[in-house]
């Protein structure tokens, strides 16, 4: 299995998600989706008091975007397969 961290904001027809890392080892998924998280709840303040503050960069999310729904991680397991079985893609 592979652990990939996604990220996601807004809702409904407006909702994004987007990979931001995978890992090996769940712990590290878990961690960096912690870590991730507490960072974007402090970049939120600044993103809803709309005084055209440049949002602070999320070093655990490069990429993070935000609605007014902030924005949140979440761990996607995916099988891992690293042999060929066969099969040329």
């Amino acid at each position: 299995m592979i652990y990939i961290v996604m990220g996601t904001t807004g809702e409904y027809s407006g909702r994004n998600e987007w990979p931001v890392k995978a890992y090996r080892d769940s712990r590290l998924a878990e961690s960096h989706v912690t870590n991730a998280t507490e960072l974007a709840k402090i970049i939120e303040v600044q993103y809803l008091r709309y005084d055209d503050t440049p949002l602070d960069t999320n070093p655990y999310d490069p990429h993070m975007q935000m609605r007014y729904t902030g924005t949140s991680y979440f761990i996607m397991e995916v099988e891992l397969d690293e042999s060929n079985n066969g099969l040329d893609c």
